[in-house]
């Protein structure tokens, strides 16, 4: 890969991140250009990318973010060109069979359905809206977008409205409509879904930022991590001191991949951002060495949680190291290890079902046993 696909690729992962995703729509309108927003509404099956994810065509050429790639990729974006040239929002879907989504470039079959919107960079409206949306999503207040889908003809009727607190804060929407009273006073979902009320279809999603899995080491465990990890919802950033290990080849599912000079300062490394308490930190590197040099650095930035693989005497060896350089117990009962439920777990796939298991309760409030 020469230097300008690395610099695409990142470009195009780091716009999966949904800050930077709405801050390039916001500044993309406010330039005045005619784009289509493209939004994978639902997923049946195997599919390349889960609900929620985007992507940006341009009229005047290129795109940011991803629906998956390959096919669906191709064909999403001549769906963008037909909703830019006819000025209409459209629904279409794309049902591929394993062998056909074989042929035709993609690794998975089922059926994807996306939603496609233009927008106009002369008209203020929607830059507005998405830039309140981006201010609530940079203040991680506990809110939600929702999409209403109307049938047209042709084409779709799409709005939008800004949901915080249990109120409509802002709305790109006909006069007068409004959200049903049950949908407004509901909590904000976990991850994103589709609800029906009569022909009028609901696209919501959490507002915000989904919690990401940060994966080191990019072994035979995350290779079964990653995926499941995103169809649950979570995004996911694999981060390994092998290039191969870290690879779109091997983890076509993965928000990101960083690759580090080495473990021993990974979590300094400026393409990683930060890790707060949004961030989960499973730790599966290829030896003893980088699970405690990165479960070094993880105790300091104080992630949601984190998980390390190994036995119980392992475990005793990493903790008593950590207590002889300053470490307390408080910081250390932070660490699940081994990581995982405790369900009998022995193959790679066995292993990472359990981790998966076990953030999800993570995310869910619940106490995971270690």
């Amino acid at each position: 890969m020469d230097m300008g696909q690395a610099a695409e690729t990142m470009a195009r992962e780091e716009a999966n991140e949904p800050m930077a995703f709405y801050a390039r729509l916001v500044e993309l309108l406010g330039g005045g250009e005619r784009l289509a927003l493209c939004t994978v509404l639902r997923l049946t099956g195997s599919g390349p990318r889960r609900a929620g994810a985007k992507m940006l065509v341009r009229e005047v050429g290129g795109s940011l973010g991803t629906v998956g790639g390959g096919v669906l990729e191709t064909k999403t974006t001549a769906w963008s060109r037909e909703a830019l040239r006819e000025g209409k929002a459209l629904c279409r879907s794309l049902a591929l069979d394993l062998r056909q989504a074989s042929d035709e470039g993609m690794t998975c079959g089922g059926a994807v359905e996306v939603l496609v919107e233009p927008f106009e960079g002369s008209t203020p409206a929607a830059r507005d809206f998405f830039d309140r949306a981006l201010g609530a999503l940079t203040r991680r207040e506990p809110g939600w977008l929702a999409t209403a889908i109307t049938p047209g003809d042709p084409g779709v009727v799409a709005e939008h409205f800004l949901v915080v607190g249990g109120r409509t804060v802002a709305s790109l929407s006909l006069p007068g409509n409004t959200l049903p009273e049950d949908l407004l006073l509901a909590p904000p979902p976990p991850t994103p879904t589709l609800a029906e009320r009569g022909a009028v279809r609901y696209f919501l999603e959490p507002l915000a930022p989904p919690i990401t899995v940060y994966v080191f080491g990019g072994g035979h465990i995350a290779a079964f991590i990653v995926p499941l990890c995103d169809l649950l919802g979570f995004q996911t950033v694999v981060v390994d001191e092998r290039a191969d290990f870290a690879s779109r080849e091997r983890f076509p599912r993965a928000t990101r991949l960083v690759v580090v000079p080495s473990f021993d300062n990974a979590l300094a490394e400026p393409s990683l951002g930060p890790i707060g308490k949004d961030g989960y930190v499973v730790i599966v590197t290829r030896g003893h060495g980088g699970d405690l040099a990165i479960l070094r650095q993880a105790l300091r930035c104080r992630p949601g949680y984190i998980g390390m693989i190994g036995s119980r005497r392992k475990r005793q060896v990493v903790f008593d190291q950590l207590a002889s350089e300053g470490f307390t117990a408080d910081d250390l009962a932070r660490v699940i290890c081994p990581v995982g439920l405790p369900i009998g777990a022995e193959t790679p796939e066995e292993i990472a079902l359990s981790i998966a298991a076990q953030i999800v309760a993570i995310r869910a409030g619940r106490a995971a046993e270690g």
